[in-house]
């Protein structure tokens, strides 16, 4: 009987050890769980989600600018042509076909001794910085038109950027699909901006036609 007693409670101290040791295990297995979480992971996730329509490019055109002075009930305009020496752009787009998309772009364009005051010396570039979105639509899997307006403020001299203020212009053009990591597009561009110097109300246009390149451009960490 005494045999049978401690045999018992054997069984019993071997059942308990193994159950402590089996919640050991597993609040060791969920401390290990817990501790492979990487922060990466949902920054990876949001960068590939970022990167999908992403694009980079380059442009060049020629603009016609209009400088239209007001003092007085006099209105007198000055016309000129400028040449852009640089456009860079960055952004995202969304293009399908038959289906109405968008494309949101930042700017920086440099226009060759643009806007200069008459009788100066002075020859530095006029900068354009602006901020553009488009709706898009793909006519074909190769060609896409778009359409949008743009936020427009013109750099420079300290008298142009003390004095003129942001503009709303648009764009429109046409778009083609030269292959998966190129598209070239055809663009009519206007920019706008008013101000006023020494007692002149002055508007300030540039409208032309560019030509653009973009390329799809991914990152990762």
């Amino acid at each position: 009987m005494k045999n049978i007693i401690l045999c018992a409670v054997l069984m019993l101290a071997v059942g308990a050890a193994e159950a402590r040791t089996t919640k050991t295990t597993k609040t060791t297995k969920t401390s290990t769980n817990k501790s492979k979480f990487d922060v990466r992971v949902p920054v990876k996730k949001w960068i590939r989600k970022m990167n999908n329509g992403f694009r980079v490019g380059i442009g060049q055109g020629t603009l016609g600018t209009n400088i239209r002075a007001r003092k007085n009930g006099i209105d007198e305009s000055t016309n000129g042509t400028r040449s852009t020496k640089m456009q860079l752009q960055a952004g995202w787009e969304k293009i399908e076909t038959n289906e109405i998309g968008y494309s949101a772009f930042f700017t920086y364009q440099d226009i060759a001794e643009a806007l200069q005051t008459e009788g100066s010396n002075d020859k530095e570039d006029v900068r354009s910085m602006r901020w553009s979105g488009n709706a898009t639509y793909g006519i074909t899997d190769q060609v896409y038109t778009y359409g949008g307006l743009n936020l427009n403020k013109f750099y420079g001299s300290e008298e142009i950027e003390a004095n003129f203020e942001r503009g709303i212009g648009y764009q429109a053009g046409l778009g083609f699909m030269l292959h998966k990591k190129a598209n070239l597009e055809i663009e009519y561009l206007s920019l706008v901006s008013e101000g006023r110097t020494n007692g002149i109300n002055v508007d300030i246009a540039a409208k032309g036609v560019m030509l653009k390149l973009n390329t799809p451009i991914s990152f990762d960490i």
